[in-house]
């Protein structure tokens, strides 16, 4: 399973709202054809009725997705931001988690996402993963953890 396998890390990155970030990683992914047109929209309505939005030892972390009928090839597109966004936690909607850290899920097959949720969070409860995650300079530091963390397989 190759959700990595176009790169779409970006570091650093200056958004200031939630959906500054999901337009952002949207554009990403429709510029490589991964996504369907409505995947924007369709990540915006998810999000509103099921928040992503976790904290684990600290580190504020989002998993938006949505539907696989939007999604044209399977792709993760990860960004770490310089200042925290708002995301409602997971589960609990009227929680506020301040997120530096955003993996969207652009996934075909459906049997794909537990998979791939299961290794999230698993590296997300792994501190050490996440303070490198979090203190990464470059595109290979990230790719390195999620080699570690069995999302990126070579």
């Amino acid at each position: 399973m190759q959700v990595f396998n176009e790169k779409l890390i970006f570091l650093g990155e200056n958004l200031v709202s939630q959906e500054d970030v999901f337009k952002f990683l949207t554009d990403k992914l429709f510029n490589k054809n991964l996504v369907k047109p409505e995947f924007f929209q369709k990540i915006v309505e998810r999000e509103r009725q099921f928040p992503t939005g976790l904290s684990i030892n600290g580190f504020g972390v989002a998993i938006p997705h949505t539907d696989s009928i939007f999604v044209n090839k399977s792709q993760i597109a990860y960004v770490s931001l310089k200042e925290p966004v708002i995301f409602k936690e997971m589960g609990n909607s009227t929680t506020e988690i301040k997120v530096n850290q955003v993996f969207m899920l652009a996934l075909k097959e459906a049997h794909e996402q537990l998979d791939i949720l299961q290794k999230l969070i698993e590296m997300f409860q792994n501190e050490m993963h996440m303070t490198s995650l979090v203190t990464a300079t470059s595109s290979q530091e990230v790719e390195s953890v999620l080699m570690e963390s069995g999302l990126i397989i070579k």
